[in-house]
């Protein structure tokens, strides 16, 4: 009896010394430890702004859910046309392996509205500045009179976007602008009266990912915007409520993510909550309290076509001048109408929009859609109504070596003013 007890206490303290020096107990055949990361494709893009990205990292266990959701992360930052992760092999070796796009945009802008009035300007947008997933934006525009035939007014902006700051959850956003441009005053929908507006603007905003990475799951957004403005009235009758000012404003928001972009087609939901609030003890000389709110959900029909959906609301409130209004006529608002026909403090917006690949490997997709909104207050939109019901067709033509490279055609009819809008540009409507 006695030497089974020794053979038994022995056994536990042999245990005991194992778990204290850390050697394993069990080891299942079925776990696999990462040993290292190999990365292949990249070529501008560092090797830290994918790794930071990824679900795991070299020392971690395997799980068969890495792949899936490592791909996914990857796609969203809208660098790679294609991503490809394996599973460890026998040495323990993940590889990863991804297809750069082209970063670098130098885009012409042009417009037209109905009265002729025109603009031409030049937008660069760099989108893997350094290598490390920045954004830099640096844009001019001149308002080029009725038809492209004088200048009226030149001004310039530049924004800079730093994701991830120190490889952290935080990122920064900066922007500024300054110049002279048209404004147009409108009541009921129509121009009646035309200033020069001279403005300087500077805005800070920092981004924290509540989730695993930035774009993925909750996220909070904390800044601060100062916003001067003031006007030459050049044709028309003097507006009361087009006056100069200042704005300085806290800006504050919640996000969330959980997207799967294909770059040519794309699942899940979005929702966006922002706030801004301009008041005399900043130094403001107005007090305006600005809401927004944005749900999206993008759900997939068959093959690689969704059907999408959007639920979008604003209010402003307090010394609301005729620049603080929302403006909806325009090609990511109500389409079917222009700029200064659907004006408002307040609304809600809603769009039913479906997205269908010509074929299942096509980068073309055609596009039907109706947007449907309401002002409670309609006194200051076209003919003063409430409802504006817009719906039309247009073509998307993605650019899968090119980051953002969708280049975009829309044709309009807004029903309350029966008449047909076009629309060219970039990007999708949401």
């Amino acid at each position: 009896m006695r030497g089974w007890q020794e053979t038994i206490i022995g056994a536990w303290l042999l245990l005991a010394a194992m778990g204290t020096t850390g050697l394993p107990m069990t080891c299942s055949a079925e776990e696999t430890i990462i040993q290292s990361i190999r990365i292949i494709g990249l070529e501008r893009t560092r090797e830290r702004v994918v790794l930071r990205q990824l679900p795991f990292a070299a020392g971690d266990v395997w799980r068969e859910d890495f792949a899936e959701t490592g791909e996914r992360w990857l796609r969203n930052l809208g660098l790679f046309s294609e991503v490809h992760i394996t599973p460890p092999d026998a040495s323990g070796v993940v590889v990863v392996q991804v297809h750069e796009r082209w970063s670098l945009w130098i885009l012409p802008q042009l417009s037209r509205r109905d009265n002729g009035a025109s603009s031409a300007g030049l937008a660069l947008d760099e989108y893997n500045l350094w290598g490390l997933n920045h954004h830099l934006r640096l844009a001019y525009k001149k308002d080029t009179g009725k038809n492209f035939s004088s200048i009226n007014g030149t001004s310039y902006e530049a924004g800079y976007d730093w994701a991830r700051i120190l490889d952290s959850k935080l990122s920064l956003h900066l922007s500024v602008g300054r110049g002279k441009s048209i404004f147009d005053s409108y009541n009921a929908g129509l121009l009646v009266a035309e200033y020069l507006q001279h403005r300087n603007q500077l805005a800070v905003l920092f981004d924290y990912a509540l989730g695993p990475v930035p774009g993925e799951g909750w996220g909070i957004s904390l800044g601060y915007a100062l916003d001067h403005l003031r006007y030459q009235l050049l044709s028309g009758p003097a507006q009361p409520d087009v006056l100069p000012s200042r704005r300085h404003q806290i800006l504050a928001g919640i996000n969330y993510r959980q997207i799967d972009d294909r770059i040519t087609w794309i699942s899940g939901t979005a929702f966006d909550y922002q706030l801004s609030i301009a008041h005399s003890t900043l130094g403001s000389t107005l007090n305006v309290y600005r809401q927004t709110g944005s749900l999206r959900a993008y759900l997939p029909l068959f093959g690689h076509n969704t059907l999408n959906l959007r639920l979008n609301a604003g209010v402003a409130t307090g010394d609301v001048l005729r620049d603080g209004l929302f403006d909806l006529g325009n090609r990511n608002g109500i389409r079917g109408y222009f700029p200064g026909e659907v004006q408002t403090k307040s609304y809600a917006l809603g769009t039913i929009e479906g997205r269908f690949l010509l074929r299942p490997d096509s980068n073309v997709q055609w596009v039907a859609f109706s947007d449907v909104g309401y002002l409670p207050n309609g006194r200051l939109a076209v003919k003063q109504k409430r409802w504006f019901i817009g719906a039309g067709t247009g073509l998307r033509w993605t650019l899968r070596w090119l980051v953002r490279g969708t280049l975009r055609a829309d044709a309009a009819y807004g029903l309350v003013t029966r008449r047909w809008r076009f629309y060219l540009g970039t990007g999708q409507a949401f």
